[in-house]
């Protein structure tokens, strides 16, 4: 049962690092690729504005691995391409969990806590476009979830995730997830999730044309979700999202986001 679940478990976010309560099968590799392209048309609290629609393509891979049960690593590559930025890479991180509950083998729900690293460039990093901080962030997170079974496979799930964060400068970070999903005939899964970041930075306006990072801006989002996914037998899980900005305070607002993702589990 692990191995068809763990063909659902994409991040939601547009990167590769996982956020779920659930780990893969032990000693298995997971390899995931994916594109993002994402559009808006201001910035709020931009001192100069936007003046022309701003275009985002972000391609990012990861890869995740299990060594026992109880531990799980994984690492993300991204490489964007905006209005700003030529095509370029953009940030690399890894991240190591641990799972402390399983409701799979019995547990009340599934509890995981991690920690995770990123490094990005300081090209990337003048980009408002860019959602990290400083050229280093680091986060602490956890996530719990429950799985509710129908015969041999679960039918649907709730879980939510947490972090906070402190890059190489600035202030701090608080950021979130709270998702439900349902599973049909471990083949068809449907997804509705918030994410939602807070930073406690000291500056509420931004330059788009003298920007860098978002460690010391006073950031409020919260991004609306929708995805769909689809198993393809042994290859692997295909996944279409949408993602639209609903809440906006100095980043960008009302933006839309459109995802495609590919899981493919391998082993040795």
């Amino acid at each position: 049962m692990r191995r068809f679940l763990f063909l659902f478990l994409i991040p939601f976010c547009a990167n590769a690092l996982e956020v779920q309560p659930w780990f893969g099968d032990v000693l298995e590799f997971h390899f995931l690729g994916g594109y993002t392209y994402s559009r808006f048309n201001h910035v709020q609290h931009a001192v100069p504005q936007l003046t022309s629609p701003f275009n985002s393509h972000v391609l990012y891979t990861g890869l995740d691995f299990s060594p026992t049960p109880e531990w799980s690593i994984d690492m993300d590559m991204q490489f964007a391409a905006t209005t700003k930025e030529p095509f370029n890479f953009r940030t690399v991180a890894v991240q190591a969990r641990y799972l402390w509950l399983d409701d799979i083998v019995g547990d009340p729900v599934s509890l995981a806590t991690g920690a995770s690293i990123r490094p990005t460039t300081t090209r990337s990093l003048k980009d408002v476009s860019c959602p990290y901080h400083g050229n280093v962030d680091f986060e602490l997170n956890f996530s719990i979830g429950k799985e509710f079974d129908a015969s041999d496979c679960w039918r649907f799930r709730t879980w939510g995730y947490g972090a906070v964060g402190h890059s190489n400068r600035g202030s701090p970070w608080v950021r979130g997830i709270v998702a439900i999903e349902t599973n049909i005939d471990d083949v068809h899964k449907f997804a509705l999730y918030a994410d939602g970041i807070n930073g406690y930075g000291r500056h509420t306006r931004i330059n788009p044309d003298h920007f860098f990072g978002y460690a010391r801006i006073r950031e409020k989002a919260i991004d609306l979700g929708f995805r769909y996914g689809y198993r393809i037998g042994v290859w692997g899980t295909l996944r279409l999202g949408y993602e639209r900005r609903v809440l906006a305070k100095s980043c960008p607002a009302q933006v839309n986001s459109f995802i495609i993702s590919y899981l493919l589990p391998f082993c040795f």
